[in-house]
């Protein structure tokens, strides 16, 4: 079977945030470039797959410029077999990289489709269920547990007061949340083979689809209110009268 891993890369979520004069976009400038925690995990998910031999092949997609080569170069000394991007703008609204994937997969023959639940930049988490819809395949959202076999797979997914258990036959797509594994880190030896290792690169009309138009636009980028200063209280009465009064 083979496993393709949607992978973008984001801007050090360490890093401050910092909105741009003209309010539309987040100012990235001095954030060093990563990538996205929750597709890191999607990765670490697909290489064990294939140490047990669930799937032969692991193949790491991206959908952006040439920028993010460096990502996928950290994805191949991670342990993937091969590394292909799409070429694109540095943001692509969710529906156009869905329609990319689905394109991507029908391409590359791929059974499973894994990626984060959400990319730490935008947050749009919507990537994965719009895949799944354009594909026709089942679909399992936010797993911190799972167990594939030949022809389909049981994940346990985090759903709002809890958790639930999907069985899904293959192909599907999943989207994984933190808890699910730990990522593995690229050795130094790794690193230095997977700067001589091939990036395939497609453009987009080749795969039949236009990004000339998103169907998506920003209006405004806001910065997170300003958060009142703490006050010192002088005894647990006090606190306890504050909190009772508290949003009143």
């Amino acid at each position: 079977m083979i496993v393709l891993v949607a992978v973008k890369q984001v801007p050090d979520p360490n890093a401050p945030v910092r909105v741009t004069p003209d309010g539309r976009d987040v100012n990235t400038l001095g954030a060093r470039p990563v990538l996205n925690p929750f597709d890191e995990i999607a990765l670490e998910a697909a290489l064990r797959l294939r140490e047990t031999g669930v799937a032969q092949e692991v193949v790491v997609a991206g959908i952006g410029p040439e920028s993010w080569e460096g990502g996928l170069r950290t994805a191949l000394a991670m342990g993937a077999d091969r590394a292909v991007r799409v070429a694109a703008p540095d943001s692509v609204a969710p529906l156009l990289v869905a329609r990319l994937l689905a394109a991507l997969i029908r391409r590359e023959g791929a059974r499973l489709l894994l990626a984060g639940r959400q990319g730490v930049d935008l947050d749009h988490g919507q990537t994965g269920p719009l895949t799944a819809g354009i594909l026709g395949w089942g679909e399992a959202t936010c797993v911190v547990e799972w167990r594939v076999e030949e022809d389909r797979l049981q994940a346990r997914c985090v759903v709002d007061g809890g958790h639930e258990w999907l069985v899904l036959p293959l192909p599907a797509v999943v989207t994984v949340d933190l808890g699910l594994n730990t990522p593995r880190y690229a050795s130094l030896p790794n690193i230095m083979r997977a700067r001589n290792k091939p990036v395939e690169l497609i453009p987009s009309s080749t795969l039949g689809i236009s990004l000339e138009e998103s169907p998506l636009e920003t209006l405004a980028v806001l910065p997170p209110p300003v958060r009142p200063p703490g006050v010192r209280v002088g005894s647990v009465a006090e606190l306890a009268e504050r909190l009772l009064t508290w949003g009143r």
